[in-house]
């Protein structure tokens, strides 16, 4: 006795077994990514809220740009598989052409196309989203504030070269003896 679900579940399973492309993979890994991942980041109280904003966004915008990008490089290697298989008259060879294929240009698309787009495109939609405007520099000749503690060094021609990083980095470096 088999219920509905046992046969479309079989039914699935199947289909799949015979049409097993690395895109299906890919294309599940990055839609589960894109809703699981931000949705588990935003959950973390412990971290700051734009922190939290920005990994959540980064994140979902990886998911988003990785399915569309896994969709189209795979319509551009079955165009490119069967002009090959024409070419080379490999006709017989197109479906293992076409795996391989996939499975390389799944693999290219996840380690360049994915990160260069989500690179260029975090920081301006991100702002658009959270409605932030890029930060305004000082005008010219506006005080500059140094954090506190920190010193300011005159060496001749140049004024007050801000030496806080400097002092601050050879002060706390080094080995610790006995906790001093």
């Amino acid at each position: 006795m088999t219920t509905p679900f046992q046969k479309n579940f079989k039914k699935l399973c199947m289909y799949l077994g015979k049409n097993n492309k690395a895109l299906y993979g890919a294309l599940t890994i990055a839609l589960s990514k894109g809703i699981l991942r931000p949705t588990f980041t935003m959950m973390d109280k412990k971290q700051d809220k734009d922190s939290r904003i920005y990994t959540a966004f980064r994140e979902g915008l990886t998911g988003g740009v990785a399915f569309v990008s896994y969709l189209a490089t795979d319509a551009v290697v079955e165009k490119l598989a069967s002009k090959l298989a024409k070419k080379t008259n490999h006709l017989n060879e197109l479906p293992k052409m076409k795996s391989t294929l996939s499975l390389i240009t799944v693999s290219l698309t996840a380690l360049f196309i994915i990160p260069a787009i989500c690179n260029a495109a975090t920081k301006p939609l991100l702002d658009v989203f959270t409605g932030k405007n890029k930060k305004q520099l000082p005008k010219a000749g506006s005080a500059y504030v140094t954090p506190q503690g920190a010193k300011n060094v005159n060496f001749g021609n140049y004024k007050n070269i801000n030496v806080y990083h400097f002092n601050n980095f050879y002060n706390n470096s080094g080995m610790k003896i006995g906790g001093v």
